[in-house]
């Protein structure tokens, strides 16, 4: 029987792999295996606890595994999945389980291969795993058994208990409506069934389950199709799935991202304040751990998934007569912009951050009088108001920061450009906003950056005009880099804040 040692010091890799996360090894170990079963194309997903012998077992009829992935199962040093082709990692969950568990018994077939493995560990800083016949799996899927250490602190997983982890961390492949979604969608099947403890979980209603009020459904678009789903509501209690879960709950491919109350502060309605929306495009976005969203250099990419649903989130509120804090240009924002806009040459974030002109493909007019794509400055082109395909005008005048372009081959074979029509947005926006509650500075609100007028740093500055523009430059440049930051540095850099919150109120 042939014996395999995973060969890398296992023991700072696992704590590593787990302190990606914002939950408890256990809760990771469940969620990983489930998100492997889903990418797997499973219809049946059976999760089963024996808190006697704290045995977690996980199985799946997706497609399993063949023997390249099977290695690449147990191996520490082959790469995470590349980002945008699913919503969990190689056998990530399998080794995660080894800083709490004792051994990983995993079985699999695929049209391909069939194996078996029992990992474990031989010594401190030695894991290994030998080569089984699989004896509880009959067909064709995956199953993973991790029996965890006799030491272990394990969390109350009851099937109740473990039906409000599904809830929390997938809530959307509970509901008959997102599942409909996902099939049509070509994502998952309709009949996608999660069995806890020996009993099938039937869809609800996220809308009935959650007696959700003053419902507002929605769909986001992309070139006139519908790319996802998402639905608002004014929950019956509470903090409905999860304490100190509330706003709209960002999700791609049926797996929960994070909570998001969009920069809005509703008042005391807020832990009632429930959404759930579905954009699998957001699964590019995702960070390592998958909790979060990377930004950055794909800020404006982002935003043209992010903006719609804030927006439909903005205008809800207002539906409901609630008055989130106000945000309102001035002379003064149009003042910083122009300061911003000298930085570029010292500091390119902004100008990545911003839109600010750089050399992009844009619509010029060829000597033949026919519109082809060309490469000049500016960072997309914008033509006209009423003038683009079909109209009589100048052509491009200035560079916006939105889809300005549209591709299409002409008869010949050639490629050619229709522009469209649209109004131009030049360079960054600023906006100021009141919020006295918050200990912010300033934040990012979609392509704005919002300076708080209401922070005691800035109430304490006074009227001065250059002591003002200098605070409001710092607030900025604060702004941006928390928001560019790996989620998990984002804590540290509200110091500054706090800060300079202490110091106005001194």
């Amino acid at each position: 029987m042939a014996v395999h040692e995973s060969g890398v010091n296992y023991q700072n890799l696992i704590r590593d792999l787990a302190e990606m996360y914002p939950f408890e090894v256990p809760e990771v170990v469940l969620i990983e295996l489930i998100a492997n079963a889903l990418d797997a194309g499973a219809t049946r997903i059976s999760i089963a606890f024996d808190p006697g012998t704290k045995v977690l077992v996980v199985q799946d009829n997706g497609e399993g595994m063949d023997a390249q992935q099977f290695d690449e199962y147990h191996d520490f040093a082959v790469g995470l999945k590349t980002r945008g082709d699913g919503i969990g990692f190689a056998g990530v969950g399998a080794k995660i389980s080894f800083n709490v568990a004792q051994r990983v018994i995993t079985e699999t077939r695929s049209e391909s291969f069939v194996g078996g493995s029992n990992w474990y560990l031989q010594s401190k800083r030695k894991l290994v795993w030998e080569d089984i016949r699989p004896e509880n799996l009959r067909g064709i899927g995956t199953r993973v058994e991790v029996r965890f250490r006799s030491d272990a602190s394990l969390p109350d997983w009851s099937s109740n208990a473990i039906t409000q982890v599904l809830r929390r961390h997938y809530l959307p492949l509970l509901d008959p409506t997102f599942l409909s979604l996902y099939q049509q969608l070509r994502l998952y099947s309709n009949s996608l069934v999660f069995v806890v403890n020996g009993t099938e979980l039937a869809p609800e209603s996220v809308i009935v389950n959650l007696g959700l009020a003053h419902v507002r459904e929605f769909y986001p678009t992309r070139a006139g199709k519908r790319i996802g789903y998402g639905i608002l509501g004014l929950a019956a209690s509470e903090y409905p799935i999860s304490p100190d879960v509330c706003g709209v709950l960002l999700c791609t491919r049926g797996k929960v991202i994070k909570a998001d109350l969009f920069n809005q502060f509703p008042g005391a309605l807020t832990p009632r304040l429930f959404g759930v929306v579905e954009l699998p495009q957001f699964v590019q976005f995702l960070t390592t751990s998958k909790t979060d969203f990377l930004r950055g250099r794909k800020h404006r990419e982002f935003e043209r998934l992010y903006d719609p649903i804030r927006r439909e989130f903005k205008a809800w509120l207002g539906e409901l007569g609630i008055q989130p804090a106000e945000i309102s240009d001035s002379d003064e924002a149009a003042k910083i912009e122009r300061e911003l806009k000298k930085l570029l040459d010292d500091i390119p974030e902004l100008s990545d951050f911003f839109g600010f002109r750089s050399r992009k493909p844009v619509l010029t007019e060829s000597e033949g009088g026919h519109v082809r794509a060309t490469i000049s400055p500016g960072a997309e082109v914008t033509f006209p108001i009423g003038e683009g395909e079909g109209g009589e005008g100048a052509g491009p005048v200035d560079a916006g920061d939105g889809p300005g372009e549209a591709l299409v081959r002409d008869g010949t074979g050639a490629q050619t450009a229709r522009p469209i029509s649209r109004a131009a947005r030049r360079g960054p926006k600023i906006a100021f906003a009141e919020a006295p509650e918050r200990v912010d500075l300033a934040w990012v609100d979609g392509s704005n950056v919002v300076i708080n007028s209401g922070h005691p740093c800035y109430l304490r500055i006074g009227p001065e005009p250059r002591a003002r523009r200098l605070h409001c430059l710092f607030a900025i440049g604060a702004a941006i880099q928390r928001f560019l930051a790996a989620p998990g540095d984002t804590k540290d850099l509200i110091l500054v804040d706090r800060m300079m919150a202490a110091w106005g109120k001194k």
